[in-house]
């Protein structure tokens, strides 16, 4: 072999292009090692937290209302009241609520109920009484009931708790049958909120895949805020804001990431907005999420109904506190608002759903409108898909945008 000069490769040439080429390779596999430790230096982080807030995280918890102890334990009364009336074999749809008002002040407020119950047969005011005794002979507070037996057939049964009036029940006949069913077109209007929605995709498309408009209350900085609202867009159903708010019990409760605080300033306040409400795509509205102290402060509602108002978005009011002064600020900066009237998942179980979902058709028959909220849980998507035939043949559900004033 020759060089270029046409002589032979010296021996010293040879061995020093032999030792060079490992050289090489060493300088190279070093030089990519440095890359890839830089490359992970800086990426490491971000894919980490990209991968872990899609595998472990979890979606804040929510807050219902902070009223006071009658209403908190209304909660499960409603449950306990609707197990004793299927115990004593009335069918589900023979129970109606015939008013749904909210009774006491400020300090203590809590919804009052009264339902007809009509009975097929008439059952024995002995019955009645035992089974409630039976029933409810563990709940705390103890309740106290009145029963009175009137000579029409008629039977009531009035709960009270803590010395307030919270059920009237009115055993009765069955009524006769209407010759006539109401045009789709007279329905009283009902809309269903999910709230904290973008933890989990695949529970979020499944409440999507129900044959009913549903609105949807989606996080902002969940793992999947941007992919479920591109979806939930795409199906023409409503994407709103679920704006984490301080609550009583802060920092103790946690709303989470994007958290509005009474202790920042203004402008950090606002600046937390924007980020919530850019981060979230294809949203028309905002609900709050938590919020049990800041919606009481007028001053931060002003400073946040403001841009929402320049915006073009209307306001829901989860109405966690009974002190909430959202309803007077929205008035006014004349912004589109509602308020929630039921809770529909406080209680986790089937039977105590389908009584929050009577409540609800009951109060949107007597106003003509109403707002129920429910999570995405299991079990609140298998009631929904059962009853919604039975919500269709009562009230019309609309997008929550259609409710708001």
């Amino acid at each position: 072999m020759h060089n270029k000069s046409g002589k032979h490769p010296t021996r010293k040439n040879a061995t020093r292009r032999t030792r060079s080429s490992p050289r090489r390779q060493l300088r190279s596999l070093v030089f990519g090692l440095v890359g890839l430790v830089l490359f992970f230096a800086v990426m490491g982080p971000i894919i980490y937290s990209f991968l872990e807030s899609r595998i472990t995280a979890n979606p804040p918890v929510f807050e219902t209302h902070s009223s006071g102890k009658t209403e908190t334990a209304i909660k499960e009364l409603d449950r306990y009241i609707y197990d004793t009336l299927l115990t004593l074999k009335i069918p589900a749809q023979n129970i109606t609520f015939d008013s749904v008002r909210k009774k006491g002040g400020v300090v203590d407020q809590w919804t009052y109920s009264e339902l007809k119950i009509h009975t097929p047969k008439p059952i024995p005011q002995k019955k009645i009484k035992r089974v409630f005794a039976e029933h409810l002979k563990k709940f705390k507070p103890k309740p106290l009931f009145r029963f009175r037996w009137e000579s029409n057939k008629r039977n009531t049964v009035d709960i009270s708790i803590n010395g307030n009036l919270t059920h009237r029940l009115i055993f009765a006949p069955p009524q006769k049958k209407k010759d006539f069913t109401p045009k789709t077109a007279d329905f009283p209007l009902v809309a269903i909120i999910i709230d904290d929605v973008g933890y989990d995709e695949e529970m979020a498309l499944r409440f999507l895949q129900l044959d009913a408009s549903l609105s949807f209350s989606i996080l902002p900085h969940s793992p999947f805020q941007k992919s479920i609202g591109n979806r939930i867009h795409q199906k023409n159903r409503d994407v709103i804001l679920h704006l984490p708010m301080e609550p009583v019990g802060y920092p103790e409760v946690n709303p989470g990431k994007g958290a509005l605080l009474s202790s920042m300033s203004a402008n950090e306040l606002l600046q937390k907005l924007k980020d919530d409400l850019d981060a979230v795509p294809f949203i028309s509205g905002v609900n709050n999420h938590m919020g049990s102290k800041l919606t009481q402060d007028s001053v931060r509602m002003r400073q946040i109904f403001s841009i929402l108002k320049k915006r073009g978005l209307f306001f829901v009011d989860s109405l966690t506190t009974p002190k909430s002064s959202c309803s007077r600020v929205a008035e006014l900066f004349k912004l589109r608002f509602a308020e929630r009237q039921v809770f529909l998942d406080n209680v986790q179980e089937a039977n105590a759903i389908h009584f929050q979902i009577m409540r609800l058709i009951s109060i949107a028959k007597e106003r003509g409108k109403a707002i129920g909220i429910g999570h995405p849980y299991t079990i609140t998507l298998e009631t929904l898909k059962r009853e919604l035939p039975n919500i269709k043949s009562q009230v019309k559900i609309v997008p929550v945008s259609r409710l708001v004033g």
